[in-house]
């Protein structure tokens, strides 16, 4: 049986991942809501972090975006993911 894809709502929650430059102390899960923080090296041999976390809604998300950038930390990619897939599997 075929599912149906959900259509992304401005006012729900929804799991997305947040890649950025750098490498960010797991200590900042808590700040910025993340289910998990996850430091890896991505395929040009740069060091990155990658944010997973479920924001209320898109404004919840966007203030996300906006402590990075009040932190000076640049922001490489925004992605959704299905909350469905265990976060380990969820970059490959």
């Amino acid at each position: 049986m075929k599912h149906a894809k959900q259509k992304l709502n401005m006012y729900e929650p929804s799991v997305f991942q947040i890649c950025i430059q750098g490498v960010l102390e797991a200590s900042f899960a808590d700040y910025f809501g993340a289910q998990s923080i996850a430091a890896e090296t991505d395929m040009g041999g740069n060091r990155v972090t990658v944010i997973t976390t479920e924001p209320i809604d898109q404004g919840g998300l966007v203030g996300v975006i906006n402590h990075l950038n009040m932190l000076g930390i640049p922001v490489i990619s925004i992605c959704k993911v299905d909350p469905n897939v265990k976060t380990a599997d969820r970059r490959k």
